[in-house]
């Protein structure tokens, strides 16, 4: 006896590869994002498909892809644009060298979850991969009259929810004008260049930033050799509650050195309503006026725990409402006290990363 209709997983690919043309070169180093874009495949019953580019050594039959990335909407659409950093693991896990000239070759795969079809004629890519670091370094580490004194880099965890960031390290604290060094777990030695990028020596060697003392956001990626700073004009505590009305407070914190930013005894008035909306954040604006928030997804439950406590970074796409969302909140019972309120953008904290903690009075 029948039990259903039986599915038809029958795909045909399209009628060619777009973009990029066969041939292309591509410098990496440039950290802009590569666009793929092919004729949409064909199912026998109509139904969705799933697309994902792949790619492999020149002269591979794609049986065993070097790469694979799924396309757009989550596989659905007919082209999809791959950062640089990801083409350039893709490329050396085809045989090119670090920073060096190379090619692969990529194609389409299209299904409808199992089996499917890779398109023919498959494009040669010739690439020049990213500068990186082999090993990435798993720690790092700055030091020198330039800063507030050893500091401890933390491992970056990304922004918008985008999770860890391979190979990336950041650090908050000041920087004035003096020397520092820069050595990871290996005992390699980093120079940060006037235009960005990151030379590496194997000997003890010391850089500067050449400016006045500022609490500087530094990220540094060595899985490109690239640098990063931004200066923070200040870092605010931010509370909002809704009681019929929206009520807002929103406090300057005290830089305390070393990455960490504190507000002592805050009244949290504004937690004190009969909802116990205690809603709040802190807002990091930078000397360019660019807000970014730091807050949370994670809900409360019996008491602060360290995951709850750790911070996220967000941008304003990212934060959603900047009003209301990515908030932490107060147990009920610690609504209307007084406390001391401590940032922590270091690794010297219980998380060994971006995290904040209370102290009630």
């Amino acid at each position: 006896m029948p039990t259903g209709r039986e599915i038809n997983y029958n795909v045909k690919a399209g009628a060619g590869l777009y973009l990029p043309e066969n041939d292309t070169y591509v410098d990496l180093n440039s950290g802009k994002a590569v666009t793929f874009e092919w004729a949409p495949a064909m199912a026998e019953d109509n139904g969705y498909i799933s697309y994902e580019v792949v790619f492999d050594r020149v002269g591979g039959d794609f049986s065993a892809p070097v790469g694979r990335v799924a396309s757009q909407i989550i596989g659905s659409r007919n082209y999809v644009s791959i950062p640089a950093k990801t083409l350039s693991r893709i490329a050396r896990a085809a045989g090119v060298g670090i920073w060096e000239d190379g090619s692969l070759q990529w194609s389409v795969h299209a299904s409808k979850g199992l089996g499917g079809v890779i398109y023919p004629a498959p494009r040669r890519l010739n690439v020049r991969t990213v500068n990186s670091m082999d090993p990435l370094p798993t720690a790092v580490t700055m030091s020198g009259a330039a800063l507030e004194g050893e500091v401890k880099m933390v491992p970056s965890q990304g922004i918008d929810g985008s999770g860890p960031q391979e190979g990336v390290f950041e650090m908050f604290g000041i920087v004035s004008g003096g020397d520092f060094t820069i050595v990871d777990n290996l005992d390699r030695y980093y120079i940060l260049n006037a235009n960005g990028t990151m030379t590496t020596s194997t000997t003890a060697v010391t850089t500067s930033l050449g400016a006045s003392a500022s609490v500087r956001w530094l990220q540094l990626d060595f899985d490109g050799m690239t640098w990063t700073e931004q200066t923070v004009s200040k870092v605010e505590y931010y509370a909002a509650s809704w009681t019929g009305t929206m009520t807002t407070d929103r406090r300057t914190m005290t830089y305390a050195g070393k990455g960490v930013w504190k507000l002592e005894n805050y009244p949290n008035a504004i937690s004190d309503n009969e909802v116990y909306d205690s809603r709040h954040r802190f807002d990091m604006t930078l000397s360019d006026n660019t807000m970014i928030f730091l807050g949370t997804t994670l809900t409360l439950g019996v008491d602060y725990t360290e995951d709850y406590l750790r911070v996220n970074f967000y941008t304003l796409e990212g934060v959603g409402s900047k009003d209301w969302d990515k908030t932490w909140t107060y147990l009920q019972a610690d609504c209307g006290r007084t406390l001391d309120v401590f940032l922590y953008l270091n690794a010297d904290n219980a998380a060994g990363s971006w995290w904040h903690e209370y102290n009630f009075k």
